[in-house]
């Protein structure tokens, strides 16, 4: 007892310390060398303070990490020493950012007093690293820095300054000119490594504009004696450099072309590619200058023609990223004024035959008379094309078009483009190439030719091959290419009715094999409609069941051909008006479900004719209105019928709530549009109709998830409307907290937070406050949820949808599979040491990249994973500006012996600023419906493959009898194998582990029947696999 008095005694002592210390510390200044600081809680300022203790902490001073390494660099004497000192000091130096300027001091004194050039490189190497990650914080130690490069005597010292002087903003008040002529000095040194780093340097201060003139065209002079130098690589960074002042501006002159062109012939790919790039610039900034020409020295050429037979000649390069810089270049070059006979010849294949075929004769004269068994025919050229076929444009564009590397087809592929918008004759011969790239063999190229098309095609005539082509791709197993293809089905005109007939099955097909493209393939028969009318004319007798005389059977509307022979029809009848004349009467009733459920798919064609026309067809069924009541209008009308609840009963009102949601589900369905607005509020009335009468356990809970789901996945909430929803989510926490027996949840901080932040808005809207005692809410969450609920149930209960408008700008995210779009049917197996993969790819609308997306993943006993979601995963789609998720789910061979269900799908956080009652760490809504997969092992079938391999050996100089035997004794061992699936012999995995051993063997009769129809060793798939 004593010893327990003595340190309560104790603490009273340190408690009055503590307010004094406090006292003390707020009169005191910031820079005293020991502080005392309060830890409190950021986030909960005003919380009481006898919830929560103060604790207080003491520095003996801000700089002691800096001191420990100052004392640490006194006792350092090797240079293996510095180098450990120096990168933990760069690894940690976030731990610094308050003394970084101390730091860099420190640096650069031991960089001046250093004697062995290896020490002081390390230093500026680690000053290098400072200054890249806090930028200007050494400037004013430039000049210094420079003096004592002009000093030093060491290469290594002087090739690290350049280093780090080329990590210096340009925009810094320092003497750039002393900075350029101390790499001038360096850029003709003989170490190279050197040279490059005083490359670089130039390349960063040369382009500034308040540089000496003088200095500019030194530097150029010194990059063009470079690109002449004995080592390639000091060529190739000179010729960048050169390419990165010609960018700015600076140094740009036709007079250096010829220099230029001599590097085209070199080597190394590096320099070919900078060269290229050198003339591409030359040609682009001054393209009427006059030039030699490359065919005679007496003739003379535009700048740019020469420039672009040079670059033509590069797509014949070796080296494959010159080849694709030349493909990119090309189409660049003719947006800028190349002479179109010049781009005639890209696109000749002609004249490529008949200079390959001269080139080829070329090459046998030179044999002579080793070859005379080879007769070589003449060749007819006449005057004009012999001139023409020696140089480089002859057939380019094409020979890189049939390129054996994608990313020069896909280069060549942008070049057709940029060609099409410059020259419009050529375009119907680039159409028919970029068709022909639609049986390319890589996927990416055949999706870069597509989309290409969709842009060049706009209004043009496709014939039969060429649709035939687009045929085969509508059945894909790519999403993107399949998108792209429709959308270059929306902008072209097909050539012949037999071949849009078929167009129109394969699209039928198309929705009848993917769903998710259904909204798709129906825009892009609105648009096949309008633009091939008249042949849609003549094939309606195909498309929909009519007689000229008598009636036909209706033909169901919930079929999709129907559907999509209706969308085709009624969009050709817009531009049409004699297919009106012809339709069959239910045609008109069916138009006006479809005018009302898809009204940006099907045309408005009560206004598109005359009166006439209207009374003669329209008029069949007098019953209907004529205007058709708006979707808008049924939403207000919901909203006015909504507040007629107050004065029913608890029971009844119960009822007229869920009347209320399941109209306005029919809303959502009816008007895109209104989606998220009618979601929204039918769930709010679901949560209504739940705790307005008889609510229990279960119900609350059912409650509670919809009120997660409302400040999840809906966005856009004014702060009336969030209060709204918060003050229902509380409610129905609080109220679940009543109902239990025990206490299983602990949310009085949640709680708490939600009621500071209802606080703050009330009074910003200036609204009163309710009388709650808080007290309750630290001492007895029972007491303060049934005291909150008795006051609060007629404000939460009430209804207020008056705060909803059509027009409110409410989002609700939406993700949906695109593949798989249903349950994976074939199951997945895989063998030992082995995963299989599946690719997982969305659609997802409204979400926002800083809400958690994740991919989860149930097994058969309740757990799960979450895998969450990069946002390298993510890319945002151009055409409705929504977002395209590819992932794939990676499925481990270790969790599985046996086969196993798994479902997988798309969970989705809340945002913090919304839920304050949930834990956004651990709560999370599914938006997905779940999608299952069946996982089976390959154990059984690899022991018998190897069980059948030892029987054939062991039984070749066995009898006949013997055979029998052993094939009897194997089909008996085939019966049980399943029952001994633990595992794999120990030939295979050279042990067995103790989990394996012990595992249950009872399998149901379904799976057993399953393994059994699966383990014949003579089927194909045995025959095919190999381990």
């Amino acid at each position: 007892m004593a010893t327990l008095k003595k340190r309560i005694l104790q603490n009273i002592s340190q408690t009055e310390t503590v307010s004094s210390i406090s006292e003390t510390t707020n009169q005191s200044q910031e820079h005293t060398a020991t502080t005392a600081t309060l830890i409190l809680d950021s986030k909960n300022q005003s919380i009481p303070s006898s919830a929560h203790k103060v604790r207080v902490v003491e520095f003996k001073t801000t700089y002691r990490r800096f001191t420990d390494f100052i004392k640490r660099l006194k006792t350092l004497k090797t240079l293996r020493e510095y180098n450990e000192v120096l990168v933990e000091f760069t690894d940690r130096l976030v731990l610094f950012q308050n003394c970084i300027d101390d730091c860099i001091t420190i640096l650069v004194q031991h960089i001046l007093d250093a004697t062995d050039p290896l020490i002081q490189v390390a230093f500026i190497n680690t000053l290098t690293v400072v200054e890249q990650q806090y930028p200007t914080s050494s400037v004013k130690h430039t000049n210094v820095l420079l003096n004592f490069g002009k000093q030093t005597k060491s290469i290594k010292v002087a090739g690290a300054l350049l280093s780090y002087f080329s990590v210096l903003p340009m925009s810094l008040l320092i003497d750039k000119n002393a900075l350029v002529r101390f790499a001038i000095q360096y850029s003709t040194n003989i170490h190279v490594r050197v040279q490059l780093c005083a490359f670089k340097l130039l390349s960063t201060f040369g382009r500034t504009t308040d540089l000496e003139s003088s200095l500019k065209l030194l530097i150029i002079n010194k990059l063009l004696q470079a690109i002449e130098h004995d080592d390639a690589r000091v060529r190739a960074e000179a010729l960048r450099t050169i390419v990165d002042l010609f960018k700015c501006k600076v140094g740009l002159d036709s007079k250096h072309y010829s220099s230029f062109v001599e590097c085209l012939q070199d080597y190394y790919a590096e320099v070919r590619l900078a060269a290229g790039e050198a003339l591409f610039l030359l040609a682009t900034n001054a393209p009427d200058s006059i030039v030699p020409s490359g065919l005679s020295n007496d003739e003379s050429s535009k700048l740019i023609n020469e420039i672009f037979r040079l670059i033509c000649d590069l797509t014949n390069d070796e080296a494959k990223i010159v080849r694709v810089q030349a493909m990119k270049m090309i189409g660049q070059l003719c947006r800028n004024g190349v002479d179109i006979n010049l781009i005639h010849q890209t696109l000749d294949k002609k004249l490529l035959r008949i200079t390959k075929k001269k080139a080829f004769i070329a090459k046998v004269e030179q044999l002579g008379s080793e070859m005379d068994d080879i007769t070589v025919h003449d060749v007819t050229v006449d005057a004009q094309s012999a001139s023409i076929t020696a140089i480089g444009p002859c057939g380019a564009l094409i020979s890189g078009l049939e390129d054996e590397y994608s990313d020069v087809r896909a280069a060549a592929i942008d070049s057709c483009y940029d060609i099409s918008c410059c020259h419009d004759v050529f375009q119907s011969k680039l159409v028919e190439y970029i068709v022909s790239m639609f049986d390319d063999d890589i996927e990416h190229v055949r999706l870069q030719a597509m989309r290409i098309l969709g842009k060049i095609a706009r209004g043009r005539v496709l014939s039969g091959e060429q649709v035939l082509s687009i045929l085969t791709e509508l059945l894909s197993r790519s999403y993107d290419i399949r998108s792209a293809l429709h959308d270059v089905l929306r902008v072209v005109r097909i050539g012949d009715p037999d071949t849009l007939f078929k167009l129109f099955h394969r699209l039928v097909e198309n929705i009848q094999r993917f769903k998710t493209d259904t909204h798709s393939v129906l825009r892009c028969l609105r648009e096949l409609g309008q633009n091939n009318s008249a042949f849609i004319a003549l094939l309606l007798p195909k498309l929909l069941p009519m007689h000229s005389y008598l009636d036909v059977q209706e033909p169901q509307f919930s079929k999709i051909d129907h559907t999509c022979a209706l969308i085709l029809v009624l969009n050709a009848a817009l531009h049409h008006p004699s297919i009106v004349s012809v339709l069959p009467d239910y045609v008109f009733r069916h138009y006006r479900y479809l005018r009302t459920k898809e009204p940006e798919l099907t045309p408005n064609l009560q206004t598109s004719f005359s009166r006439v026309q209207l009374t003669k067809t329209f008029d069949v069924d007098t019953s209907l209105p004529v205007t058709i009541p708006s979707s808008h209008d049924v939403f207000e009308r919901i909203l006015k019928l909504s507040e007629q609840s107050q004065d029913l009963h608890p029971n009844d009102r119960q009822k007229f709530y869920r009347s209320l949601a399941a109209e306005l589900h029919k809303v959502a369905e009816m008007d895109i549009d209104l989606l998220a607005i009618s979601e929204c509020i039918s769930l709010y009335y679901e949560v209504l109709a739940i705790i307005t009468y008889q609510c229990n356990t279960r119900n609350c809970l059912k409650a509670l998830s919809i009120c997660k789901h409302l400040l999840t996945v809906f966005h856009g909430y004014s702060e009336k409307q969030l209060l709204v929803f918060q003050e229902l989510h509380l409610y129905c926490h609080l109220f679940l907290i009543s109902i239990q027996t025990k206490l299983t949840t602990n949310v009085r901080q949640r709680c708490y937070k939600h009621i500071q932040w209802q606080r703050n808005q009330l009074k910003l809207n200036d609204e009163q406050q309710k009388d709650i005692d808080e007290k309750l809410l630290h001492t007895n969450l029972i007491s303060y949820a049934q005291q909150y609920i008795s006051i609060m149930s007629k404000n939460v209960l009430s209804n207020k949808t008056n705060f909803f408008k059509a027009n409110d700008p409410i989002r609700m995210v939406s993700v949906k599979f695109l593949e798989p779009e249903s349950n994976i049917e074939q199951v997945l197996e895989f063998l030992p040491g082995l995963s299989v993969s599946i690719s997982c790819l969305m659609n997802a609308k409204n979400l926002d990249r800083q809400q958690n997306i994740n991919i989860k993943v149930t097994y058969l006993d309740g757990q799960y994973c979450l895998l969450p979601i990069n946002d390298d995963n993510i890319r945002t789609l151009t055409e409705d500006n929504s977002l395209r998720i590819d992932s794939k789910v990676t499925f481990s061979h270790q969790h599985w012996l046996r086969p196993c269900y798994a479902t997988f799908s798309v969970v989705l956080f809340p945002t913090r600023s919304q839920c304050f009652v949930m834990d956004i760490n651990d709560e999370f809504v599914e938006i997905t419906r779940p999608i299952r997969v069946l996982l089976h092992p390959k154990y059984l079938r690899h022991r018998l493959r190897k069980k059948h391999s030892i029987d054939e050996q062991s039984t070749m100089s066995a009898t006949t009898v013997e055979q029998l035997d052993i094939a009897d004794d194997d089909n008996d061992e085939h019966e049980t194998e399943w029952l001994d699936e633990t595992g794999v012999d120990e030939e295979e995995t050279g042990h067995m582990d103790d989990d394996e051993s012990e595992m249950d063997t009872s399998q149901d009769d379904e799976q057993i029947e399953y393994v059994e129809r699966r383990k014949t060793p003579d089927s194909d798939e045995d025959e095919e696999m190999s381990y």
